[in-house]
């Protein structure tokens, strides 16, 4: 192994903006469609909530919505929100990390408002998750209640 060299502060800074930049674009493009799933859940729990299945129309209405919810209720938005979120973690660590390390001073609040960042798109994504769960959970429980397999006549 060489020696090692110390990363000047400008090099530094550099790295961080630009981790900080690819995260924020990734964020903001899952954020987007965090919450048109969110909005495409709830739409669909409000269509399930105005048909009551009173008539044939509305029977066929929540047949939709039972399709529709196995499209859009699955596991991708929960492992791209922890691949996500790992992402945003490694990079606060290492900025973090990298900043003690090497014992760089940064001007005025921006260590606190570069983490602040982070916190906050990380916890907006959480949100949005649990929300997006929530919602779907609850509408899987009564499309099954509603749905139940018939039993085959003794």
């Amino acid at each position: 192994m060489g020696p090692t060299t110390q990363l000047e502060a400008t090099t530094l800074v550099s790295l961080a903006g630009s981790l900080m930049t690819l995260f924020g674009l990734l964020v903001s493009l899952f954020s987007i469609h965090l919450g048109n799933w969110l909005s495409k859940l709830q739409a669909l729990r409000t269509k399930w909530d105005i048909n009551d299945g009173s008539d044939d129309k509305e029977v066929a209405a929540r047949r939709e919505c039972r399709y529709g919810f196995v499209e859009l209720f699955n596991w991708q938005p929960m492992v791209m929100t922890f691949i996500i979120a790992g992402f945003g973690f490694t990079v606060l660590h290492f900025f973090n990390a990298v900043r003690i390390d090497q014992n760089v001073s940064f001007p005025g609040n921006y260590v606190t408002i570069y983490n602040a960042f982070f916190v906050i798109m990380l916890v907006l994504q959480i949100v949005l998750l649990v929300w997006g769960l929530f919602v779907g959970f609850r509408l899987r429980r009564d499309i099954n209640n509603k749905f139940k397999p018939s039993s085959p006549a003794a």
